[in-house]
């Protein structure tokens, strides 16, 4: 994992030793916040305190009496806030905490900006997935075991139906439960980029494609329908419940700010020193002429993945902000995920594409659950798109992710691409991995096929042949060639395939035909005939595809193949 440079300017006061607060007499400590009113009470922020102690800690540990605060609130082991009765006296509070030698860090609480530019909600293609290659790797990683990713965000609406069983517990720091909601909507658009369902027919496809990959929402902002703030306090409790949980692997920020967060810092480097990898959001500013140019927090802290923005053509987008401290780009104009309850959303910012390179790491993970933080990050920077000026820079970063590239160094990728010949139609286009390929439903048959496999970082090949009317099985041909009759008005039967190439036994290839009177064939696999043999059936449609060897087949493997 990179080590950033500190920022020019920015002052972090952390004092891990001195005496605890004096003067405090015995009869006024405060013991625990039932002597003090709940936050909730006052949603004013300018006179709190967020307090992160050393290990497990509370209240008493601080010393302090009712005479200096007036409520208080412990958002986990580590992280409380307090809010000060004179609000004249928070900055030597705030000094005379940090002397504590329980306190690692503390601050006068803030406020940090979620960074979409919403526009119309409107369904349409979702083509940040395709600019990251995200449309070759949707398919290719089927683990286990649940990688999860935190988002730290205005909640999530986990009812959404391109969500619905994509998530797990979080947290509500708005209202102090785990029933997370989404006012805003913020939230939910964030993590629609991440984990939308994949192949179920609606909406949009998150970049997890179907691996096991899902959300925990941490609500930190967003009170109200029009309040895009993130609370600072809130944002450090959730980054260390986050990084004390063991399946979740990354988090993501969509949410900068440009003062001094020590404690904010603090929090990050915890998370960080847990192994958690950490996407945030350049900033929406590139354009603001009082802005452009700055670091944005927390995006600009070590050992966190800083992601800008770009648009369709590979343009670095005018508000994404730019510094030396930007790692990646990655689409966030225009692009369309979830909204609302049901709905959907063109959005355009830096919140967007922040969550499109979480969910590529989130890939990366969950293909190799021994990767580490820094290697993934190597691998992003290895793979990514030069953009920009040459080598790294200060909008583009090392450039445009490309996930399919990334992957290849995880795990072993393969694609087939494929046509078929049908009757009274001739060649159809080239599909891709398990797309149909014939005329299914129309009575049409299949009279040939053309048949390609290809991997990245392997070497395979591919070879086939097929029972056709009147002649029986052919001789096999290989990558390219055709198989079948043209001009004959011969029927394919059946087919079967099977992978070449000194990688081969890296992958397993499953093939599946419609067969006239029968509808879909179970799959065949790896050369086994797929289709029937003496019946006179002819084959109407075909999918292919390649998976890593071992991989859960596609669908039903029990009768492929029927042989009178």
């Amino acid at each position: 994992m990179k080590f950033k440079k500190r920022i020019i300017g920015l002052i972090v006061v952390l004092i891990l030793s001195g005496l605890p607060i004096g003067v405090v007499a015995t009869s006024q400590g405060i013991q625990s916040y039932s002597q003090v009113k709940n936050l909730e009470d006052d949603s004013n922020i300018e006179d709190e305190i967020v307090v992160i102690y050393q290990n497990d800690g509370s209240v008493k540990d601080l010393g302090l009496t009712t005479s200096q605060i007036t409520a208080g609130e412990k958002l986990n082991d580590q992280v409380d806030i307090i809010k000060v009765k004179d609000a004249n006296q928070i900055e030597a509070l705030v000094l005379e905490l940090l002397k504590n030698p329980r306190v690692l860090a503390a601050q006068k609480n803030a406020c940090l900006k979620f960074v979409t530019l919403p526009d119309d909600p409107q369904l349409s293609q979702g083509w940040q997935f395709e600019g990251i290659g995200a449309e070759k790797t949707w398919d290719q990683v089927n683990n286990e075991d649940t990688v999860v990713v935190a988002v730290l965000d205005t909640g999530l609406n986990t009812k959404h139906p391109d969500i619905v069983g994509k998530t797990i517990a979080g947290f509500d720091y708005v209202t102090g439960t785990t029933e997370v909601t989404d006012v805003v909507g913020h939230g939910t658009a964030v993590s629609g980029c991440i984990a939308a369902l994949a192949n179920n027919g609606i909406g949009i496809a998150g970049v997890a494609g179907i691996a096991n990959i899902k959300i925990a929402p941490y609500r930190t902002g967003g009170k109200t329908v029009d309040d895009y703030e993130a609370n600072l306090g809130y944002a450090c409790a959730a980054l260390y419940d986050a990084a004390n949980r063991p399946e979740v692997r990354v988090i993501n920020m969509s949410f900068a700010g440009y003062e001094d967060f020590p404690a904010l810092e603090t929090a990050i480097a915890y998370a960080a020193n847990a192994g958690k990898i950490l996407v945030a959001a350049s900033g929406n500013e590139g354009g603001d002429p009082e802005n452009a140019g700055k670091t944005a927090i927390p995006s600009s802290y070590d050992n966190v993945i800083s992601v800008g923005a770009t648009d369709r053509d590979n343009v670095i987008a005018d508000f994404s902000q730019h510094n030396e401290m930007v790692d990646f780009c990655a689409p966030g104009v225009d692009t369309t995920t979830l909204w609302d309850q049901d709905d959907y959303i063109t959005a355009s910012g830096t919140s967007i594409s922040s969550p499109v390179v979480a969910g590529a790491c989130a890939v990366l993970v969950a293909a190799d659950e021994t990767i580490s933080s820094s290697k993934v990050e190597a691998i992003l920077k290895e793979t990514a798109i030069d953009l920009g000026d040459k080598g790294r820079d200060n909008y583009y970063g090392y450039g445009l992710i490309q996930l399919d590239q990334a992957l290849a160094q995880v795990i072993p990728m393969a694609t087939t691409a494929y046509r078929s010949h049908v009757q009274n139609k001739g060649w159809l286009p080239i599909v891709e991995n398990g797309e149909i390929s014939g005329a299914e439903g129309e009575s049409l048959r299949l009279e040939a096929i053309e048949l390609n496999a290809y991997a990245i970082n392997s070497n395979i090949g591919v070879r086939y042949k097929t029972h056709v009317e009147n002649q029986g099985w052919q001789n096999f041909v290989e990558s390219g060639e055709i198989s079948g009759t043209e001009g004959e008005s011969l029927r394919l039967e059946a087919i079967e395939i099977e992978l070449t190439g000194v990688d081969a036994d890296r992958f397993d290839i499953y093939y599946q035909v419609h067969v006239q009177n029968m509808g879909w064939m179970d799959w065949a696999k790896n050369g086994d005939p797929a289709g029937t043999e003496g019946f006179g059936y002819r084959m109407e449609g075909i999918k292919i595809q390649v998976v890593l060897k071992g991989s859960e087949a596609p669908g039903r493997v029990e009768r492929p193949f029927v042989k009178k």
